[in-house]
Parts: C-alpha cells; sequence; structure tokens
C-alpha cells in the first residue's frame, strides 16, 4: 500500500472537518519552510528538522572534492539529506508500547 501527500490530505481535512485547500496549503507552507530549513546548512554545523515525533531529516554539507583514480573527477559541493526514523518510533511501531 503506497499513501501519498494528496491521501493524507484528504484524510486530515475529513477527520478534522477542514476544508482540503486549507489542509493543502499548510502542508505547501511546511514544506517551503523545510525546504528553507535544510537548504540553510552550513559547513560549520549539520541541520536536523524533527518533522512528528520520531521522524526527522538530517542535513550535511558535503564540500567540494577531487577523486583521484585513472581518470580526475571533481565532486561540487552538496548538501545530502537523509531520514531518519528513531528506535521509538519502530518500537512504537511494532506494539512493545502497548499496555
Amino acid at each position: 500500500m503506497t499513501v501519498n501527500q494528496e491521501n493524507i490530505i484528504r484524510e486530515i481535512a475529513k477527520r478534522e472537518d477542514i476544508n482540503v485547500a486549507t489542509v493543502r496549503k499548510v502542508f505547501k507552507s511546511a514544506e517551503d519552510i523545510i525546504f528553507d530549513y535544510l537548504s540553510s546548512t552550513t559547513p560549520a554545523e549539520n541541520t536536523v528538522v524533527k518533522i512528528l515525533d520520531g521522524l526527522s531529516l538530517e542535513c550535511k554539507y558535503i564540500p567540494e572534492r577531487k577523486i583521484h583514480t585513472y581518470q580526475d573527477i571533481e565532486c561540487d559541493e552538496k548538501i545530502w539529506a537523509k531520514p531518519k526514523i528513531t528506535r521509538y518510533y519502530n518500537r512504537k511501531l511494532n506494539g512493545y508500547y502497548e499496555n
């Protein structure tokens, strides 16, 4: 089963009795804010955005480098993002903390 953003938007709108357009606008605004935080990662510090309890995005800056093999390759500087799911959240998904 694949749940996409549109499914989540409709479910939130239905559950909270809010207009779908309003929820879509909030999602777009949250996406823009998260993107701004992640794209502002600097060489001096990594950026972590905690989206939900147990779910976060970690970004780190990777400087320009040269790889010396039989052919010299130049890699541009970049920001590398990766998702993180905490051990607590995984255990919660698997029912370790049920009463």
